[in-house]
């Protein structure tokens, strides 16, 4: 089977030792900054855009995200490499349906979820990707960067175009994310999966940092703490921007 084809796991298994890049090195940082450029170019286009052509633009992204994932699927099975954990159970994969639904519904909780939860989870896997053992010109590899350029596209879309977070909706966040977790926890145990990186660090270096610091049998521990620190950076500017605002009219 050509190498193009390959999966994560199968690399893992017949080329261990291969690794395109690695983090955040010149290879990496150019392929970042060729993402970030897409991004922010997107963000103008759909800026300009009026009502109308915005909304054709996140049918068009909606429809791509699940054409992506669709991808993944087929060349996995058409070659015999499926897994489960190919199930769209991670948190970014999730997140490709809360896209679907915004496009459609245009509901600010979901714009929210977007910005809280899609924002910094596809941004860490593009700044610490896990398929690095994967060339470039692979379906996978392909599929893991367009996927998560993607991702993190749609909810900066949505700010180019007006929609500003809201802190007051963070409490409704988290009890979706709490009752998305619950049951992935005991998924992963029954399937041996690791969706939302609840059964092992994958050798993220952040999720590393936690497991020396909690243990490595309950690193995930530290992930609402870390989540309180990335929603205070994220929150904050739009805070004091709105208190601003109203300072001035007063």
């Amino acid at each position: 089977m050509p190498l193009f084809w390959y999966t994560k796991s199968t690399m893992d298994k017949l080329n261990p030792d291969y690794i395109r890049f690695e983090h955040f090195s010149p290879i990496h940082l150019a392929v970042t900054a060729f993402f970030v450029a897409i991004i922010v170019a997107a963000c103008v286009y759909y800026h300009k855009l009026d009502e109308k052509g915005r909304q054709k633009f996140l049918y068009v992204m909606a429809a791509l995200l699940l054409i992506d994932e669709l991808v993944k699927h087929a060349a996995s099975l058409a070659t015999g490499q499926w897994e489960w954990e190919f199930i769209p159970l991670h948190l970014c994969s999730i997140n490709i349906f809360v896209c679907v639904w915004h496009s459609i519904k245009r509901d600010d909780l979901s714009a929210e979820i977007l910005y809280a939860l899609c924002v910094p989870g596809a941004l860490l896997a593009l700044l610490m990707p896990t398929w690095t053992n994967l060339p470039f010109w692979n379906v996978m590899s392909l599929h893991s960067n367009s996927i998560h350029v993607l991702l993190e596209m749609y909810p900066l879309l949505l700010l180019s175009g007006g929609f500003r977070p809201n802190a007051k909706r963070l409490p409704k966040v988290f009890l979706i994310l709490l009752c998305e977790c619950v049951p992935i926890f005991f998924i992963n145990k029954l399937l041996g999966t690791n969706f939302f990186f609840l059964n092992g660090t994958a050798g993220n270096p952040v999720l590393k940092l936690l497991a020396e610091i909690f243990g490595k049998d309950l690193y995930f521990l530290g992930m609402p703490f870390l989540l309180v620190v990335v929603w205070a950076v994220m929150y904050l500017p739009w805070h004091l921007i709105e208190k601003k605002k109203q300072n001035a009219k007063a």
